[in-house]
C-alpha cells in the first residue's frame, strides 16, 4: 500500500501564498497535523519512507515516521518562479498556471513537473511493488501522484488540491 501524506500547514498556506520551492517551516497546525497522522499511522509498517527535502515536508516525516527517511529531489513542489510568496488569487492562479504551461517567468514548466513524479511514482511500482510505501511531499506532487495512480479522466484539474495539508490518501501498490 503507498500512504501519500500532503505536508502540514505552513503560515503561507494558510495566507493562500505560493508555497513552491521556498523553504518554509511547519506553523503550529501543520505540526499537530503531522502528529495525527503519526497516530494514524503508527500500527503500519513501512518498507520504505520517501520524503520531499524541503523543510516542511521533512519536519512532517520526522513527527510521523521514525526510521530511515530518503530525501527524494522529485518530490520537491514546484517551482512557482515569480509567483513564490504572492497571494494566491483567481488571477494570480491563472497566470500561474499560463506561465507554468510554458515554463515562463521563472516556474518549472508543467511536463517536466509532471515527468519527475512520473518517473518518481514509475520507480515505486517497479521497486516496490506489494510492498507498503510512505512518501511524504507537497500539493501539486500529491495531485501528479493521485493521477498516475487512479488514471487522468478527461475531467481531471490540475489546480484542485487532491488531499488537504497534513492529509493522507492512500494507493493499493
Amino acid at each position: 500500500m503507498i500512504y501519500l501524506v500532503r505536508q502540514g500547514e505552513t503560515d503561507w498556506n494558510l495566507l493562500k501564498k505560493f508555497n513552491g520551492c521556498t523553504d518554509i517551516d511547519l506553523n503550529q497546525t501543520g505540526i499537530e497535523q503531522a502528529k495525527l497522522q503519526a497516530e494514524n499511522l503508527k500500527s503500519i509498517h513501512f518498507d520504505k519512507c520517501f520524503c520531499s527535502p524541503q523543510k516542511r515536508a521533512y519536519q512532517t516525516c520526522e513527527i510521523i515516521y521514525k526510521g530511515e527517511i530518503e530525501r527524494d529531489e522529485r518530490l520537491i513542489e514546484i517551482n512557482c518562479g515569480e509567483f513564490e510568496g504572492t497571494e494566491e488569487t483567481m488571477e494570480t492562479l491563472k497566470l500561474f498556471w499560463q506561465a507554468v504551461m510554458s515554463g515562463s517567468k521563472g516556474t518549472e514548466s508543467f511536463k517536466l513537473f509532471l515527468k519527475r513524479n512520473c518517473d518518481f511514482c514509475d520507480m515505486i511500482t517497479e521497486q516496490y511493488k506489494g510492498k507498503n510505501i510512505l512518501i511524504v511531499t507537497h500539493a501539486a506532487n500529491a495531485r501528479v501522484i493521485n493521477y498516475y495512480f487512479t488514471g487522468k479522466s478527461k475531467e481531471y484539474d490540475f489546480t484542485k488540491a487532491v488531499v488537504r495539508s497534513g492529509g493522507l490518501i492512500t494507493f493499493e501498490n
